[in-house]
């Protein structure tokens, strides 16, 4: 951020003492629940850390994530002009929505800049007039292809796991058994497991981070934890995903992207490598798909369009 002329500081350190516990569960109810334990948990310190940051910088506006929702509520005591951003599904219905606690944020913040767009994005009747789907806003670091990579002729296939631990790592590992015999170049990134050991074959890479867009501008598929960032990340690019969706919104992103016909779902419960490479390959036959998301993505606008809709609805 600082490289790109911001000025930027961490957010509390007692936020990110309070890590995801949700991959630990054995059930998805009980995965749930563990998941909004811990953004409850994260609430109070969010609050008081966002209170301080606009004591200090005293901004013209605000942008909240979705799911700090201590800092949405001091960004709502504080007045002013706000907003909050949204990089995940929005919930099929409103029993959904009051469900996972969000209906306040949805209703009270007087934008909210939702990161998706149609056709993978479903219609949704009686939809907020203040929600404005920018499509996503793709950003990282830049970086280059990890080392080796360079001189692989064969189409790549890159593997995402989530930042969070989640005990979603097992993709790492099936993946390149599932691949080992096809041409193509399997990159398995696991930044929440590090120290995994995996039985790598002549044709995979596994690394704990590697910035993904090198890889997908190569890539014949995308195989995601189902997570929105990642997954539309890929499709983006025209890139076919296989979705295997482990918990959180993985589920709802995964459906979208076999009803886009933009890829392949696979429960993580019948994840194995016959399975995989059946549903990669799969994927890969549905480029067409993906192509059709990247160029409505594009339309969509992403960062300009979000920064345009807080120009125009908070301060004009």
């Amino acid at each position: 951020m600082r490289g790109l002329g911001f000025e930027a500081a961490p957010i509390s350190g007692e936020i990110e003492a309070l890590p995801m516990e949700d991959g630990r569960a054995r059930t998805t109810a009980g995965r749930q629940l563990r998941a909004l334990r811990t953004i409850r948990a994260r609430a109070s310190h969010d609050f008081r850390d966002l209170l301080q940051a606009l004591e200090d910088e005293r901004p013209d506006a605000v942008l909240v994530d979705v799911l700090a929702s201590g800092a949405l509520d001091a960004a709502a005591r504080r007045g002013g002009p706000w907003a909050c951003y949204r990089p995940f599904p929005l919930p099929p219905s409103r029993g959904a929505i009051r469900y996972l606690g969000i209906s306040r944020p949805l209703a009270r913040a007087p934008l909210h800049l939702y990161m998706s767009a149609p056709p993978f994005e479903f219609p949704h009747e009686g939809r907020l007039p203040n929600v404005v789907m920018v499509g996503p806003c793709r950003w990282e670091p830049a970086g280059d292809l990890p080392a080796g990579l360079e001189e692989v002729e064969e189409p790549l296939v890159l593997v995402t796991t989530s930042t969070e631990f989640q005990n979603d790592e097992q993709l790492a590992r099936v993946a390149p058994a599932a691949l080992a015999d096809e041409p193509v170049h399997v990159v398995a990134t696991v930044p929440s497991a590090a120290e995994l050991e995996v039985e790598v074959p002549d044709n995979a890479t596994v690394v704990p981070f590697a910035p993904h867009l090198p890889i997908l501008r190569r890539a014949a598929c995308a195989i995601t934890h189902g997570g929105m960032g990642a997954t539309q990340k890929a499709l983006s690019l025209g890139v076919p995903v296989c979705a295997v969706p482990f918990g959180r919104d993985q589920f709802e992103v995964a459906r979208r992207v076999e009803v886009a016909g933009a890829g392949s779902r696979l429960p993580a419960r019948r994840l194995n490598p016959r399975r995989l490479r059946s549903k990669v390959l799969e994927a890969i036959a549905r480029r067409g798909g993906a192509e059709r998301i990247g160029r409505a993505f594009a339309a969509t606008g992403g960062a300009v369009a979000a920064a345009e809709a807080i120009e125009r609805r908070l301060l004009a």
